[in-house]
């Protein structure tokens, strides 16, 4: 086992940054993108809650009273993002993440990739 594990490091050791940064984004993107379609094959349908709308308004008014307007957008943002988290949403979700990553390390590759430029002439120093 020590063996193989010191192939793998002396391989990884001859790739460059931005070589491993392409392949990070590669494994990233097929990772996610493989749970997120998982997950939205196996979970089913997420139910709607069923809360009466003039019940939750007489919930927002109240919020409204005690902590003024911006309590009401706090608590429906908070909402929007709990529903994320759960059922199908979870896929679209993972799947938005998975590709914003591998785009961010398909970046980064970008910029390990580019050649520092020296602008200055030795000769210029004194």
């Amino acid at each position: 086992m020590p063996n193989t594990l010191s192939r793998w490091s002396a391989a990884a050791a001859r790739l460059s940054l931005a070589t491993r940064f392409r392949l990070a984004g590669i494994a990233v993107a097929i990772v996610g993108l493989a749970w997120a379609a998982w997950i939205r094959l196996t979970v089913a349908e997420t139910p709607v809650r069923a809360i009466p709308f003039d019940r939750l308004k007489v919930e927002e008014r109240q919020l409204e009273v005690i902590g003024g307007k911006f309590a009401v957008e706090a608590a429906r943002l908070t909402r929007w993002f709990d529903g994320l988290w759960v059922g199908r949403d979870l896929a679209t979700t993972l799947a938005v993440l998975s590709v914003a990553g591998a785009l961010i390390l398909f970046w980064l590759a970008r910029i390990a990739a580019i050649e520092p430029v020296d602008d200055e002439d030795p000769r210029d120093r004194r």
